[in-house]
């Protein structure tokens, strides 16, 4: 049996679909009967259970061969991960397919990125099979620029002129559905891109050229977007893991190009210029 996390979520339910369409049975692990009825279908078998209630993880992990590991920022991130990776250990030998992300290092400059690394040396450090993907960026997060754009034709940022190998979601999910069904991957940390590096700039070009009309990308200095989050009501603890990100996006820390996607599926990583033929009415209305 294969576990997923997080799975109302973007990489966890992408992934979930992406096994389900093979035909492979999955058991999604929810908060409530709310979200199981969001992840419902003939494959999928749902357990309630929280990172957060160590005992509530025994009975989502009974029987299961491998499980994807993912969970939302949070400044407690590694505890809970850490209790998962201790009921999975409980449970047997695991498989644990880990999402990390940008800047995964025990000494990154990017918070986010140690938290990562120190859950990655904790399952490592347990014994159990593990493989680890690493996406730096995400084309969905353009998405969220998506209602301005359709407004005035333009977006806000910070990432100034940096450039960005950014992936779409559901090439993770194929990777990841990939690497849940074979042991062939384990033992193996993979950074997963797109095809291109693109700055903010290209990519206000590209969806110029993809929607028929202008759009624009106006940077904005990190300490302003600092103090446009805060007033947003955003925690501060998100906002200081967001500057992170702008920083390290701006020094082209996320710019080099994996051949990971199509070594794992077979199959050529989505371009962006699909990403936005594939979302376009979100950006036209």
């Amino acid at each position: 049996m294969i576990l997923i996390t997080g799975a109302t979520g973007r990489v966890g339910g992408a992934t979930l679909k992406q096994l389900c369409s093979r035909g492979v049975p999955v058991r999604a692990l929810v908060r409530n009967a709310e979200k199981a009825a969001l992840v419902a279908g003939p494959l999928v078998e749902t357990v309630i259970g929280d990172l957060a209630r160590p005992r509530s993880l025994e009975a989502a992990l009974e029987g299961v061969t491998s499980a994807l590991l993912v969970s939302p920022l949070d400044p407690h991130q590694v505890e809970l991960q850490g209790n998962f990776i201790d009921a999975a250990k409980r449970a047997g030998r695991v498989h644990v397919v880990k999402i990390s992300g940008l800047g995964t290092a025990l000494d990154s400059p990017v918070r986010s990125g140690r938290w990562h690394a120190q859950t990655e040396k904790y399952v490592e450090d347990s014994g159990l099979p593990f493989t680890h993907l690493r996406p730096p960026f995400f084309m969905q997060n353009i998405l969220r620029f998506a209602p301005t754009i359709r407004a005035s034709g333009e977006f806000v940022g910070s990432l100034n002129r940096g450039k960005v190998a950014m992936i779409d979601v559901e090439d993770i999910a194929a990777v990841a559905a990939t690497v849940l069904t074979t042991s062939a991957h384990a033992g193996k940390a993979y950074v997963l891109t797109g095809p291109e590096a693109l700055s903010y700039p290209d990519v206000a070009e590209r969806l110029s050229r993809c929607l028929g009309r202008a759009v624009t990308y106006n940077d904005v200095p990190l300490e302003v977007m600092r103090e446009r989050l805060l007033a947003s009501g955003m925690p501060t603890w998100h906002v200081d893991v967001q500057v992170d990100f702008s920083t390290a996006l701006r020094a082209g820390h996320a710019s080099t190009i994996t051949d990971i996607v199509e070594a794992v599926t077979g199959s050529p990583p989505r371009t962006f210029d699909q990403f936005i033929r594939e979302h376009i009415a979100l950006f036209t209305g």
